[in-house]
């Protein structure tokens, strides 16, 4: 069942039709879903000293609100031990995750959620056509949030990542590509992965959520939205992931830094997560 996903992701893989470039490990990566977009490995990238993150071992993912039994047997083959969810409260009420009940994993709530607009709330206004919040540094300013307010979710992430019991172990979001896509830069980082490869990982979030960014821009022109003026919220801005990777490291060095000297994260627990995850 699992090869099967891998074996659709290649033959159908949107990677074929977008302009990204299409990298070595791309079409091992996704992992095909019914109920369920973005699900992807965050292994096989390249790190230092010649290494490489292992595969299968922690994955990526939108929202889990619509999985299919099918999808819970792909899980289960997987062994996904915990799921990692970023949502707010009002996010999970409006979409809790349909997760299997056999072998179920453990279930971590972490919120990050945008101070300046939940998301919602950012729902709601944008379906009464309200735009006006949404300033050309939104999301540059949210994202660096997501470092700056937020280190003690991610010390907790980085607790339960450490530990080889909660592994495999996904984390996810509502969409997959700006909560989730930072937690992603923050551990391909700190495993000696270049910023190249984090930046080509935050775009894919593009690629595989292209036939679900398409129905919602057609349901927003629908109620006279113009999609392009919110595209940096509908998609993962290279700007944003961009603008955080150089944040992190004018003000304190590295990602591994940020997490040792800001979250309080072990270096024990970092070196447990390189034996672990690199070969």
């Amino acid at each position: 069942m699992f090869r099967d996903s891998c074996v659709a992701a290649e033959e159908d893989n949107p990677m074929k039709k977008s302009g990204l470039k299409v990298e070595t490990g791309d079409f091992e990566r996704q992992i095909v879903l019914d109920g369920a977009a973005n699900f992807r490995d965050i292994g096989g990238y390249p790190a230092r000293q010649h290494e490489r993150v292992k595969w299968r071992k922690v994955f990526r993912s939108g929202n889990l609100a619509s999985l299919t039994d099918k999808d819970h047997r792909i899980l289960e083959e997987i062994g996904i031990q915990s799921v990692c969810d970023f949502r707010s409260t009002e996010e999970i009420a409006r979409q809790p995750n349909r997760l299997p009940d056999k072998n179920a994993p453990q279930c971590l709530h972490l919120p990050i959620v945008n101070k300046t607009m939940e998301p919602t709330e950012a729902v709601a206004r944008i379906m009464k056509g309200d735009l006006g919040w949404f300033t050309p540094d939104f999301m540059v300013n949210a994202y660096i949030e997501k470092i700056e307010a937020f280190h003690d979710i991610w010390y907790l992430f980085f607790k339960y990542l450490c530990q080889r019991s909660f592994r495999p172990l996904l984390f996810h979001c509502t969409a997959g590509k700006d909560r989730t896509g930072v937690c992603a830069a923050l551990i391909l980082l700190t495993l000696g992965v270049s910023e190249k490869w984090v930046i080509h990982d935050h775009a894919l979030s593009n690629v595989y959520n292209a036939k679900q960014t398409q129905k919602i821009n057609d349901n927003l022109q629908k109620i006279g939205v113009d999609p392009e003026k919110l595209i940096d919220y509908l998609t993962a801005p290279k700007t944003a992931i961009v603008a955080t990777i150089e944040h992190i490291n004018k003000k304190y060095g590295s990602a591994r830094d940020y997490l040792v000297n800001k979250a309080n994260v072990k270096t024990a627990w970092i070196e447990q997560l390189e034996e672990d995850l690199l070969e």
